[in-house]
């Protein structure tokens, strides 16, 4: 297997920040009602007040991500794909007949082994979407054992990259997050000539890196997991934010009250070392 390279996080075309750190309260979603942060994680469509200010772009391909019913939507990252390309991202929870549709002959699934071809090296004409698993490596080992569809679709797989995700997990570096390794899948879909077509698909996950590293930085005793990659917090490169350090309730919220990952993650800054993958 090719050793994981490093890639520039800060070379990705999205300045998410100026239009993010305006939106600095909670708002009821038009469609469902509930209060969220950005963009709604059951209804996938951004707030109101960033309707037409957070980019939307189309893809070459489709994309169907399937999640595993135990994937909270808070901590999933491949939900930001669906709400930065929503024309061409299908959002599915996994059971036994979801895939009762899909024709596996016009389909292929990002999923890494010595079995799967890199889409660098696929022919555009052989397929029509690709299905990504949502989920941890357990969630995505159990769903590919529990669904025939699944095995039977050929893989595909992207060059490895170290991870740039915040959440220590059980694995080495070059084990992406989703979002991650959705947006290299379109990256190296490209002969040549990229020119941030598919940047914006990282926008969420830029901002929440960005909001981690200031943070971190700003508060140099602050501590994380220890296996955590070397140099993961920038110190001297951080820029310091403030747009998120107001975002915890002034009361103890009830039981029906859920925090979503840039709550969780953020605004209580649980340390790094809290908040690794139980595999």
């Amino acid at each position: 297997m090719a050793r994981a390279e490093s890639y520039d996080i800060n070379a990705l075309r999205v300045c998410p920040a100026p239009v993010l750190d305006a939106c600095s309260e909670r708002l009821a979603c038009e469609y469902c009602g509930k209060k969220v942060r950005f963009f709604c994680y059951q209804c996938l469509r951004p707030v109101s007040a960033l309707e037409g200010k957070v980019p939307q772009i189309r893809l070459p391909f489709k994309l169907d991500i399937v999640k595993h019913k135990g994937e909270k939507d808070g901590k999933s990252t491949a939900l930001h794909a669906k709400v930065m390309a929503p024309e061409d991202v299908q959002v599915i929870a996994f059971s036994g007949t979801c895939l009762d549709d899909v024709d596996v002959e016009r389909t292929a699934l990002l999923f890494p082994g010595p079995d799967a071809t890199n889409i660098a090296d696929m022919d555009p004409a052989s397929f029509d979407k690709i299905v990504v698993i949502d989920g941890t490596w357990r969630q995505a080992k159990s769903m590919l054992c529990h669904s025939q569809k699944l095995r039977n679709m050929r893989k595909v797989t992207v060059n490895p990259r170290r991870t740039r995700f915040w959440r220590y997990q059980n694995f080495d570096d070059s084990y992406m997050a989703t979002i991650e390794a959705i947006y290299f899948l379109y990256r190296d879909s490209v002969p040549s000539g990229y020119n941030g077509e598919y940047d914006a698909l990282m926008y969420f996950f830029k901002y929440f890196y960005d909001f981690i590293q200031s943070e971190y930085a700003a508060k140099p005793e602050k501590s994380f997991h220890a296996k955590h990659q070397k140099g993961y917090i920038a110190y001297e490169a951080a820029v310091p934010s403030t747009s998120l350090r107001q975002t915890k309730p002034s009361v103890v919220p009830d039981a029906n009250y859920e925090f979503d990952e840039l709550e969780l993650d953020l605004a209580f800054q649980e340390p790094l070392e809290s908040q690794q993958e139980k595999a």
